[in-house]
């Protein structure tokens, strides 16, 4: 009985491990950044809501990058996820939000 309990015990401490360590951005690490200190540690945005401004730094719009691949199933398709950077009138970051593409 002990190591049944033990056993299920280190079965869920392992779930939660492995659900925990998926995550490849920390929205948290954003907050207060210029797209251009994102982009410079995380690479390209897979999606842009806006176009960068004279400066190259994106301002008053939302860039994001890809966190769920679509998915097609037996019962349709699980959309792409998002995770998009909101961009203030100075260009820092100070909200991010999970969504679908736009337009698809």
């Amino acid at each position: 009985m002990k190591r049944r309990i033990l056993a299920c015990v280190l079965a869920a401490g392992l779930v939660t491990m492995t659900g925990c360590s998926d995550e490849k951005y920390d929205e948290r690490d954003f907050i207060g950044k210029s797209s251009a200190e994102i982009v410079g540690e995380y690479g390209s945005f897979d999606c842009t809501l806006g176009i960068p401004a004279e400066d190259g730094e994106y301002k008053n719009t939302a860039c994001g990058y890809t966190v769920k691949e679509a998915q097609k199933g037996f019962l349709g398709t699980d959309p792409e996820e998002i995770l998009f950077i909101r961009f203030d009138n100075e260009g820092r970051a100070y909200e991010c939000y999970r969504s679908t593409r736009p337009g698809g």
